[in-house]
């Protein structure tokens, strides 16, 4: 509007008021016009004494002066009634060009407003599928037999693991490997098609033949055992989904407004929850998607804040992975650490433990 303020201006223009001056002057002019022209010396060859009676002299000298007034002052008054007319077309299309705007203004608002309430909608009735996903689930511990439900299931199938570890933590596999094919074994059960046991090295005789008594305090046999993979794979896919859903969102895509939508969900995963997150990402081939070149769930997004590693089996190479996340977030942090065991010191890492003993990590 401001810009077309020049354009709405009724002032008048100084070819204007110079016209009316010229017009004012000519008409003020016009009654001493007879006089200027039957006395002035240059025009007394004028044969005004048979030009007919005196008026027909007066009113044939005033005229040209009256009217010439007249055509002026009667050309502006059409001209400011035009500029007038086109004064309120002017205005009255920048009106409806404003509305236009408007309009369109508040319709992409609703439309934001409209996917950010579908957004949250889906957001929610996933996060209730996730609950719904954790309250049905029911394990039964390898250890003792006993069903386990719920969040409890995630505490049992963390400390399982931890102890599964510890079964093979002096065979002659580099470490790596003897991960991955535990976490195989964790996650497929012992007789699944997915692994081949007889493909393992001979190392692995405590899990196949069985548990020597003599070596364990509380022998734990494997070979019955059926996996974890019916109660994790669909809790982790589901779980990825939520967080990719909110970290590639096109209508939420503010930092701070996807970490709110995150925090809730991480609010509600337990503490074991997210240590078997970990143990899942750290497994190669199953949960590397959480954290690498192209996602930055971990690091990012800070799924994991609240890991205990504390509760981490004890080994150089997880301490190394935990301390490598620490880095990785480190080379663009935000305002607080990657996780909590951190505080508010954000070079504070995971302590080496420079063997695989379960003692205190700190």
């Amino acid at each position: 509007m401001q810009a077309n303020n020049k354009n709405y201006q009724t002032n008048l223009t100084p070819l204007i008021i110079a016209l009316l001056v010229l017009a004012a002057l000519l008409f003020l002019f016009a009654p001493f016009s007879p006089l200027v022209f039957t006395s002035a010396p240059s025009l007394k060859y004028l044969p005004y004494t048979t030009t007919g009676q005196i008026g027909d002299t007066i009113g044939g000298l005033m005229s040209p002066f009256i009217n010439l007034s007249a055509v002026i002052v009667t050309g502006l008054a059409f001209y400011m009634q035009y500029r007038a007319n086109k004064l309120q077309v002017d205005i009255f299309t920048d009106q409806i060009k404003q509305t236009e705007r408007q309009f369109k203004q508040e319709q992409l608002y609703q439309e934001k407003q409209n996917r950010i309430q579908q957004f949250e909608s889906q957001f929610f009735e996933m996060l209730r599928l996730h609950k719904a996903n954790v309250d049905e689930l029911t394990i039964t511990s390898v250890v003792n037999g006993n069903p386990v439900s719920k969040r409890q299931a995630f505490v049992t199938m963390a400390d399982e693991f931890k102890t599964f570890l510890s079964y093979i933590k002096f065979e002659h596999l580099p470490f790596i490997d003897e991960y991955k094919h535990a976490f195989e074994i964790f996650f497929w059960g012992f007789n699944s098609d997915y692994i081949d046991i007889d493909s393992l090295s001979h190392s692995w005789s405590r899990i196949i033949d069985g548990p020597n008594e003599r070596d364990y305090a509380h022998p734990i046999d494997f070979r019955e055992y059926k996996g974890y993979s019916s109660a994790l794979g669909h809790y982790f896919r589901h779980l990825f989904l939520m967080v990719k859903f909110v970290a590639y969102s096109d209508v939420i895509t503010d930092y701070n407004s996807q970490m709110k939508y995150l925090k809730i969900l991480r609010a509600q995963l337990s503490n074991h929850e997210q240590i078997l997150l970990f143990y899942n990402w750290l497994s190669e081939g199953y949960g590397g998607a959480w954290e690498n070149e192209e996602n930055h769930f971990f690091t990012k997004y800070k799924i994991i804040h609240n890991l205990w590693v504390g509760e981490l089996f004890q080994h150089q190479y997880i301490v190394d992975a935990v301390n490598g996340l620490i880095d990785k977030y480190n080379r663009n942090p935000k305002e607080t650490p990657l996780f909590e065991f951190q505080g508010n010191d954000g070079t504070l890492k995971m302590k080496s433990v420079g063997n695989r003993s379960l003692s205190n990590l700190f």
